[in-house]
Order: structure tokens, then sequence, then C-alpha cells
């Protein structure tokens, strides 16, 4: 089955252009998000503060306070710690209203430590207010709230699980050195 250009020009001019503007600006609250997520799960200090607005707040529990501040803070963290992360984003339910949003994102955050400690698994939900600004869409406050944590042994090295991943497999890492800043593709 074969998708033309003309069919898809001539179905798009049917949409109702407040819809696809509703459904742009959904689009750009999504990657705003995946976007703060990368950052922090690479460990890219410009890139999460780039998700907020310069005078955002940020609830995060053990941290409550101006957002780019609390970049600053997860970012010495890591180096400290040398934790990995992953952010898993799952549901997002987006209101629009004009140029604010009310944003909420389901999240699933796994923290791996180093040395055999065990990994820390949380689940829960950002609850953001956005704000378009010259068409640019950040964060305004966010207040993260917790769903449920669990721990897991740690079962060893990559290497050792799933039938053994071989030496020459692509590992994650911090920014600069995952394999997502890549030159070439």
């Amino acid at each position: 089955m074969s998708f033309s250009s003309t069919n898809a020009a001539s179905s798009v001019a049917g949409v109702d252009q407040f819809e696809l503007s509703e459904l742009v600006a959904k689009q750009k609250l999504y990657e705003n998000m995946a976007l703060y997520c990368r950052g922090q799960d690479r460990k890219d200090l410009d890139l999460m503060k780039s998700t907020f607005w310069p005078e955002a707040t940020d609830n995060h529990g053990m941290f409550d306070g101006p957002a780019h501040e609390f970049c600053e803070w997860s970012y010495e963290n890591q180096k400290k710690t040398l934790h990995r992360s992953h952010h898993y984003i799952t549901n997002v339910i987006v209101e629009l209203d004009g140029d604010r949003a009310k944003r909420e994102s389901a999240v699933v955050y796994v923290m791996v430590k180093p040395g055999g400690e065990p990994t820390d698994v949380m689940g829960g939900r950002y609850r953001d207010l956005c704000e378009r600004r010259d068409g640019a869409w950040k964060v305004l406050r966010r207040v993260v709230i917790f769903d449920h944590v669990a721990q897991f042994p740690n079962s060893g090295e990559l290497g050792a699980v799933f039938g053994g991943i071989p030496a020459t497999a692509r590992i994650g890492d911090t920014y600069p050195h995952d394999p997502i800043h890549d030159p070439e593709w």
C-alpha cells in the first residue's frame, strides 16, 4: 500500500486549522518534556535548563526552588554519585488555554548506581504549568508527584544479561560521550 503526497495534501485541507494548531502545540509540549528527560539522563545541563523559563520553579520534593538551580543541583549530584538515569515518559495529557498549558506527564525513572548497588525505580508524574512565548513552549512551574518506588538488586554488568551483550555494543553514557552525540547517524 502506498501513500501519495497528493492524498495527504487533500486530506490536510479539510482539517480544522484550530485543531491543527492545537495538535502542533501539544507536540511541542511533548518534545519539551522529552528534551528535559534527555538532558537529565545524559547529564546535559544546558539542555535541561533550556526546557524551563528563567523564572521557572521546580518542586522535586528534595528540592523546591528555581528550576535552573534544580538542574544544576541534579547535575552536580550525578557527578558525585556517578549514577546513570533513564526517564521513560508514558501518558502525557495537555490542556491548552491560549499561551498557557497544564501538562501531566507520567514517568518511570530508573537510577542505575555504580558498584553493584541496587537500582532505584520511581513511578510518578510531572505536573507542569507551561507557557508559550514567541512560539516556544517551556515550563513555568513544575511539581513532581511520587506514586511508587522500588529497589532491585544489581544483576551485574550489561554483558552478563540478555544472553550476553557483546563488547562491541554501544552503551549509553553522559553528555557528550553518549552515542546520541555521535556526528554521524
